[in-house]
């Protein structure tokens, strides 16, 4: 039975409260990670020249950044508005407009696009916040070409006992004190770690793909398992 998840307008609303401080945040608590993270699972998507992917849950952009650098040409989708606006921004800065076909606002689970119109879809850190993940899970199957893949970025449950500890420590308890007096938000940093610990495992996620229709299911650790890539074909 699935967990019931926060329901959409109080997640949406949420980060878009975050949104000016997500950036920063993302960086200091991942210790500068969050980039090789991103770099990982553009490169697990295959992305290249030619290929037309969907980011979603995209938030400010780097994800899409992370595509498009290894020459795809991406769509950027959220659904916080305000999360958007800022990774438009940033395409601009970083003269990637060219790749990056549009951003788009749009709920993971009604995904405004054509049948198979993808070669590939990616969503980082956002498959946990969705309400319904087997919605999401029969959208993304919809409109990714037939033999094209999914990559889910995700926190996950770390290899090692003692890691998994010291893990659960810092996120329990320091991640949201610095996340509160960054932002000025103690509950959505409270929400974040919260909604890490309920999260399916590798393993778990892995049958809820296979149980969706996607063929070739696997992850793969990365920091010992602090975060995973997940992939599965269409």
């Amino acid at each position: 039975m699935l967990r019931p998840e926060p329901e959409k307008n109080r997640v949406q609303t949420m980060f878009a409260r975050i949104a000016h401080r997500y950036d920063l945040l993302n960086h200091l608590l991942s210790l500068g990670l969050d980039f090789y993270w991103w770099r990982q699972m553009a490169k697990m998507a295959g992305a290249e020249s030619g290929m037309k992917i969907l980011d979603v849950a995209a938030g400010t952009g780097d994800s899409t950044l992370a595509l498009a650098k290894r020459g795809a040409a991406v769509v950027s989708s959220d659904f916080t508005i305000p999360m958007l606006a800022r990774g438009i921004v940033k395409f601009e800065r970083k003269a990637m407009t060219d790749l990056v076909l549009g951003s788009i606002g749009a709920d993971a689970q009604h995904l405004p696009f054509q049948n198979s119109s993808f070669d590939a879809v990616t969503i980082c850190y956002g498959i946990r916040n969705v309400e319904q993940r087997p919605l999401a899970y029969a959208e993304f199957l919809r409109v990714i070409k037939p033999g094209g893949r999914l990559v889910i970025l995700e926190f996950s449950r770390p290899k090692w006992g003692s890691l998994r500890r010291l893990y659960d420590i810092y996120s329990k308890y320091l991640l949201p004190k610095i996340g509160a007096w960054i932002s000025g938000d103690k509950i959505a940093y409270m929400y974040l770690p919260e909604s890490i610990r309920h999260f399916p495992a590798q393993n778990e996620l892995a049958i809820e793909l296979e149980n969706a229709g996607f063929t070739d299911v696997s992850w793969r650790n990365l920091c010992f398992g602090i975060v995973a890539l997940h992939t599965g074909k269409a």
